[in-house]
């Protein structure tokens, strides 16, 4: 047995068991006391034991604890780390995807232009191939012609043609000279393209020379087309000059006529049916608003007539008249107000049928008819103010007609 000594003095202590009191069955409850009788003190070993031991247990306690919190944050830290890198592999894989996309798109986009591209070559070509084929079928047509219109061969028709292509190249090599010689503009552009004036000069005067060459040929139809055309040119100014001569003895004739048959204008106003039947509506909504009125009565009791139900009919009559007046008397204007004024009337018989509708449900269909009319009436005036269709298709003459006629 261990000695053990006490902390004042250093002498030996005294070991005792003391009860220190009872169980709930009775017995008694031991603790083992260390004693100094010199100093007269005593220590309760099992207390400090089991404070030591509760201390212990605490220590041990708050380390696990200290542990299981380490724990718990390492595994969030990695849960954490786990969800960064399966996020920053979902951005990859995404980014990596809509590359891919980009990739396809843009390989897609290319075939498509290249496609495109060879399309057009395509297109191109044919229309390059069609007109050579044209070309050529408008030459042996010409020879054809020629050959027919002077009862010659075909050789002998060509060879016609190549002269007039070769006075033509000429006569223009020459229009060119001179438009160069004489044309102050030094403009030149994308190498061997003379400028824009120098090429209408160059074109005006290949033309002119060209249709000089044709009128002195007589059988030729540039020829005999110009003459027609001559011929039809002074037959109009001859008519022009009677017609106006008509038209001033007319006129001098009929001077003491009204001034008003002259700014007659031979054109119906816009709409003029619509407005026809809105006044007819309004007229019948009259008639009806008037029986209405006379048959729910006109009398009351108070100082106040409008209180009367038919009173409201007959207000409501009024406006529908005042409508269908407006529409008949403006009927033949072309004026916006020929709408305006009768839906501004509409609009006002609508309100007071609306609010005086009371429990008469036919006020208020009337209020929704008086809409339905201001509405119809803003839909005309709206479209009556539009334009005007005019055709602005002109005949067209190619200048170059001629070069196929022969």
């Amino acid at each position: 047995m261990i000695n053990m000594k006490c902390p004042i003095c250093g002498k030996d202590l005294d070991l005792q068991n003391k009860q220190i009191g009872t169980s709930e069955n009775g017995d008694p409850i031991f603790n083992e006391y260390a004693i100094c009788h010199s100093c007269k003190k005593q220590w309760n070993l099992d207390k400090q034991r089991a404070k030591k031991i509760a201390a212990k247990k605490a220590a041990e306690e708050k380390a696990k604890a200290e542990a299981e919190a380490r724990a718990a944050e390492e595994k969030a830290k990695a849960e954490a780390a786990a969800r960064a890198a399966e996020e920053k592999a979902k951005a990859e894989a995404a980014a990596r995807a809509a590359e891919e996309k980009a990739k396809a798109e843009a390989a897609a986009r290319a075939a498509e232009e290249k496609a495109k591209a060879k399309a057009a070559a395509r297109a191109a070509e044919e229309k390059r191939a069609a007109r050579r084929e044209a070309k050529a079928r408008a030459r042996k047509e010409a020879i054809a012609r020629l050959a027919a219109d002077k009862g010659i061969s075909e050789e002998e028709a060509e060879r016609i043609l190549k002269e007039r292509a070769r006075a033509r190249k000429a006569a223009a090599q020459k229009a060119a000279t001179d438009a160069t010689a004489t044309d102050n503009s030094e403009e030149q552009k994308y190498g061997n393209i003379p400028a824009e004036e120098i090429r209408d000069k160059r074109e005006k005067a290949v033309r002119k020379g060209y249709e000089d060459m044709l009128a002195t040929d007589p059988d030729s139809k540039a020829a005999k087309k110009k003459k027609k055309e001559e011929t039809e040119t002074a037959k109009a100014k001859e008519d022009v000059k009677s017609r106006k001569m008509d038209d001033y003895d007319d006129a001098k004739s009929s001077d003491d006529e009204d001034d008003d048959e002259y700014e007659y204008v031979d054109e119906y106003p816009r709409f003029r049916p619509g407005r026809i039947i809105l006044g007819i509506i309004s007229l019948l909504a009259f008639g009806f608003c008037i029986y209405k009125g006379f048959v729910t009565g006109l009398s009351t009791s108070g100082a106040d007539v409008t209180s009367a139900p038919g009173m409201n009919y007959v207000i409501v009559a009024l406006c529908m008249l005042i409508t269908a007046l407006l529409y008949f008397i403006m009927n033949n204007r072309d004026t916006l107000f020929a709408f305006l004024i009768p839906m501004i009337v509409y609009i006002g018989s609508a309100v007071f049928a609306f609010l005086k509708h009371g429990d008469e449900f036919e006020l208020l269909i009337l209020a929704g008819a008086s809409g339905v009319l201001a509405v119809i009436s803003l839909i005309l005036a709206i479209a009556s103010r539009g334009g005007d269709d005019y055709d602005d298709e002109d005949d067209y003459d190619d200048p170059f007609e001629e070069e196929h006629d022969n």
